[in-house]
């Protein structure tokens, strides 16, 4: 997580975000009959509120179950998450100050126990988070994570015997191969296959150079390209890249030798050079909780990068918050295999009677993908 970094520019207003608009009213379906033809990628924000109070853990897992409960009719193949699963990785004792009154271990049990609803339901492919590691927010490169998150927990990402959507790994910063930095290739009913990069936070230079020389093999050229990473675009629609501001990768202990990525350096380095990267999903920043820009890549083609957060809602970060009012966004790809139409969804609000939708074009949006 970090605070709002921009000037609260919206959508609509900043000059490369010229692919999206909004959709009509007409274009919010039923919740519990989806679209009617597409196919869907749900997309969880920064869970860490929930999982860090026991009071909040029915909204997170009503989030995972309504996904799991709609895969069918919203042809949802795919979730995503952003990263900061949990606040806290590795405190003994929860509680005080707005921290929760849950410790490390108790947080990562909560993550996993909803997130394991969707085990062979839906694949999941995560991004780990600044609050993913060290004691309480990326003091090293310690986590938790693989103790509750490994490669063959959903049968649809790896089971052990050569299916699911995993390809390959990349070793972490101890020299191991999990899914903190992991590829993974699926092929949507539409379109061209996808081939999806997670890396850790605050990619090191070799988890980098391996997710780009993996965009350049020949057997991807084909592929629709998407980027996973927690942190990479600010609140006001620009890419981190000022490397003294709090947020900031570099701006951390993990980040102070240098070797780290901000979203700047990782635009340079992995994804405009990369042909066939179209999207970049990120985390981690508040404020307006959300930022979408389009740039072109070195060979002309655009880039959709999008930041969807909501821990800040609901109340806040404190124990007046409730974790994130039960946001979620959902991407559906239609039939054609290059129009997304960009939705932000709540379970919570739905069971709660209240509009499920947020309307408006930071919320809600369509994008056109360039043909591969």
């Amino acid at each position: 997580m970090a605070m709002a970094t921009g000037t609260g520019a919206s959508v609509a207003g900043f000059r490369s975000a010229r692919a999206a608009r909004p959709l009509a009213i007409k274009d919010f379906p039923d919740a519990a009959s989806g679209p009617g033809a597409g196919w869907t990628t749900v997309v969880f924000p920064d869970t860490q509120n929930y999982a860090k109070f026991a009071k909040n853990q029915p909204i997170f897992e009503s989030m995972t179950r309504w996904v799991a409960d709609h895969a069918k009719p919203w042809n949802i193949g795919l979730a995503l998450h952003v990263g900061d699963l949990v606040e806290q990785n590795d405190i003994a004792v929860g509680g005080g100050r707005g921290w929760g009154d849950r410790n490390g271990a108790e947080q990562w049990a909560s993550a996993k126990r909803a997130l394991s609803i969707l085990d062979d339901r839906v694949p999941v492919i995560i991004a780990t988070g600044n609050h993913d590691y060290g004691e309480r927010n990326a003091e090293d490169r310690r986590t938790r994570f693989n103790n509750h998150f490994s490669l063959t927990d959903n049968p649809l990402v790896a089971d052990g015997r050569g299916r699911g959507i995993w390809i390959e790994s990349a070793p972490n910063s101890f020299g191991a191969r999990t899914l903190e930095n992991a590829a993974y290739v699926i092929t949507p009913p539409h379109g061209p296959p996808w081939v999806v990069v997670a890396l850790e936070w605050g990619p090191r230079k070799a988890a980098v150079e391996w997710a780009s020389q993996l965009m350049a093999r020949p057997e991807f050229a084909s592929h629709r390209g998407l980027l996973l990473v927690h942190s990479y675009l600010n609140d006001d629609n620009r890419r981190c890249g000022d490397h003294s501001r709090p947020g900031n990768a570099h701006w951390y202990p993990t980040g102070k030798s240098g070797d780290t990525h901000d979203g700047e350096d990782l635009w340079r380095a992995l994804v405009k050079p990369a042909r066939q990267i179209d999207l970049v999903f990120c985390g981690h920043v508040m404020g307006r909780h959300v930022g979408y820009r389009s740039d072109p890549n070195d060979h002309g083609r655009s880039v959709h990068q999008m930041l969807f957060n909501a821990q800040g809602l609901g109340g806040g970060s404190d124990e007046r918050g409730n974790g994130g009012d039960g946001w979620l966004r959902l991407l559906t790809l239609r039939p054609d295999g290059h129009t997304l139409d960009v939705r932000t969804f709540s379970p919570h609000f739905l069971a709660t009677g209240r509009d499920p939708w947020r309307r408006g074009v930071d919320h809600s949006f369509t994008l056109r993908l360039d043909p591969v």
